[in-house]
């Protein structure tokens, strides 16, 4: 899984950020590897809702996560330097080019990565108190509810995981 857009620390706890500030949201389309190059044309589409609308149009959702989806430009990379989860790696291809026509945090999670990580991604794996400390660790900033936040995050991740097979991805969108 490749992450792109977003970027990291744009998660802000709803004490660290004026009151007009949207939560944003996530999604997790399960998603026909045949309609990939679909969705790159979307992305580039240059209208802001066509990759939303694609994915609502081609693809079946599977999972739901309730908070703010900014939580998952933070959580990605501690997956991947604390836990050795490399979510970020696979569809490089694809995903560079969604990355440069939209602001979207865009991951396609892959049946390779199911195979790696879903026994590894399993939520009874995490401790929210040791989440929280790695959050103010990579944001350096201190934020109530930050470990519960990604441990429920890592929970959704890993039933989108199980939603995945050979011809068939997850894409998981926060915008």
């Amino acid at each position: 899984m490749l992450a792109v857009g977003g970027g990291a620390g744009i998660w802000r706890a709803s004490n660290q950020f004026p009151e007009f500030h949207m939560a944003a949201n996530a999604t997790f389309t399960r998603l026909n590897r045949a309609d990939l190059g679909g969705l790159v044309a979307a992305a580039q589409d240059g209208d802001p809702r066509a990759l939303a609308n694609f994915l609502a149009e081609t693809g079946t959702s599977v999972a739901e996560y309730d908070g703010d989806a900014d939580i998952f430009a933070v959580l990605l990379p501690i997956l991947a330097d604390d836990y050795d989860i490399d979510l970020e790696t696979s569809e490089n291809a694809t995903l560079a080019d969604i990355a440069e026509a939209t602001d979207t945090l865009v991951f396609i999670l892959t049946q390779d990565d199911k195979d790696r990580y879903q026994e590894t991604l399993h939520p009874d794996n995490f401790e929210a108190e040791e989440l929280a400390e790695l959050y103010e660790d990579f944001t350096e900033e201190e934020a109530d509810g930050a470990g519960e936040a990604m441990l429920a995050a890592i929970a959704t991740l890993h039933q989108a995981l199980g939603e995945t097979d050979g011809e068939h991805v997850v894409v998981v969108t926060a915008a």
